[in-house]
């Protein structure tokens, strides 16, 4: 191969992003495919690039020997002594260089098949080593069209895919559309690196938000936590990490030019910039800022927080579908319940009577031979606990369901009996 063939594979090579060191270890793998293709699989072949008369030198080893049995891997004592110029021995191997040039069509075909794969296997390497670095980042495209798995997007050097599920519910691509995207997850193939990417993680979010405000990247303001409902609402908790920084208002800036720059990025997905805190109700109330919250409180029994907001902006709390309150929970981690006032009360006097009733029957499971049926046919019959069993008559027992007139006597006299116990 000469020096203007091995500048022109050179040329590819750069174009296409590979180095140097791969393309002459094609060159040389492409020579020996060759050679084995017109000597057989036999010989004993070996190559390398001389990068400084710019070709590569091919040679076949042969054995010095008294009789030539084999003319491709054995030569004579005396041929070997006039190729060599010096003193052989019966037994050395010698490296005789092959003329590349007589290999025949077939054989440069064999390299020329060889060398290309080898430059199609590095350029596929080389593809997905650039954009493995960039998983978990931005990455820009242009749409190409639909696949059977999903929208494929021209990033460059490579097609993307943005699987259907990644995808913005309503958003429109069409061919020739410009998309920003965040690059999920980069997977090697038998062809070209698969690039996995999406709008619809609210990974996007962040990076845009990196992307857009100078203080996110450099770290002064944090991204606290995130949730998402792709294409209709994120709620965004932000925190700061310099006391002289205002976290929402530097996300929001003047006029608020950087929310805005991210929400038209978004396709005017609604962007909710709320205050992180470390106490979680009050980060619960954040939440749900703009709408004014009257009070917040830890509910421990049901593991919630339990939010208050005006009766006129309850539905804005919830929000249509209860998307609202559904990314609260998400955000603060921790289900939040939005109630008016009045919901309130009426949630904590249905709380209280049941309490009620709960110390009631636990009061009259104590009476011998009283199980939990019993005590709650009692209680609903307005029996509060064991002195006002103690206190009835027959008549007055006898209205609770299953409780007939022998039954009475017996809890009477059992009522009263344990009254009298000093531990009771």
């Amino acid at each position: 191969m000469d020096y203007d063939f091995i500048q022109a594979l050179e040329a590819i090579a750069r174009n296409k992003g590979i180095e140097q060191d791969i393309l002459y270890d094609a060159l040389e793998a492409g020579l020996l495919a060759a050679g084995r293709r017109r000597f057989g699989e036999h010989a004993i072949i070996s190559s390398q690039v001389d990068l400084d008369e710019g070709r590569v030198l091919v040679w076949l080893t042969k054995q010095v020997v008294r009789r030539v049995k084999d003319h491709i891997t054995e030569i004579s004592l005396k041929d070997a002594r006039f190729l060599a110029g010096g003193e052989v021995v019966i037994g050395d191997e010698l490296d005789i260089e092959v003329d590349t040039s007589k290999f025949g069509r077939s054989a440069a075909q064999t390299a020329k098949q060889v060398v290309m794969q080898r430059i199609r296997e590095a350029e596929r390497d080389t593809i997905y080593e650039e954009y493995k670095h960039r998983e978990g980042t931005l990455i820009n495209g242009i749409v190409q069209g639909d696949s059977a798995g999903g929208i494929v997007i021209d990033l460059g050097r490579t097609d993307g895919i943005m699987p259907y599920s990644e995808r913005i519910p309503r958003e429109q691509y069409r061919k020739g559309d410009r998309v920003k995207a965040y690059v999920l997850e980069v997977r090697k193939t038998n062809r070209s690196p698969q690039v996995i990417i999406s709008r619809r993680t609210p990974h996007l979010v962040e990076q845009l938000f990196a992307q857009e405000i100078p203080e996110v990247a450099d770290g002064t303001v944090e991204i606290a936590a995130i949730a998402r409902d792709a294409g209709f609402r994120t709620k965004v908790a932000v925190r700061s990490n310099d006391s002289n920084v205002d976290a929402v208002g530097t996300c929001v800036g003047l006029r608020g030019y950087r929310i805005q720059s991210i929400v038209r990025e978004l396709d005017q997905e609604r962007v909710d910039l709320v205050l992180w805190d470390r106490d979680i109700v009050r980060f619960a109330k954040h939440a749900f800022n703009p709408v004014e919250v009257l009070r917040a409180e830890y509910d421990e029994g049901h593991d919630r927080i339990l939010v208050i907001v005006p009766e006129e902006k309850l539905s804005v709390a919830i929000g249509k579908g209860g998307r609202n309150i559904k990314l609260a929970s998400r955000l603060v981690g921790i289900r939040i319940d939005v109630r008016s006032p009045e919901q309130y009360e009426e949630e904590k006097s249905a709380l209280t009577a049941q309490e009620e009733q709960e110390d009631v029957v636990a009061d009259l499971i104590e009476l011998p031979g009283v199980g939990e049926t019993t005590a709650m046919n009692l209680y609903e019959a307005g029996f509060d606990g064991v002195e006002s069993v103690a206190a009835a008559s027959i008549e007055e027992l006898i209205v609770a369901k299953g409780v007939g007139a022998k039954t009475a006597e017996k809890l009477i006299e059992n009522a009263k009996a344990l009254l009298e116990e000093e531990d009771y």
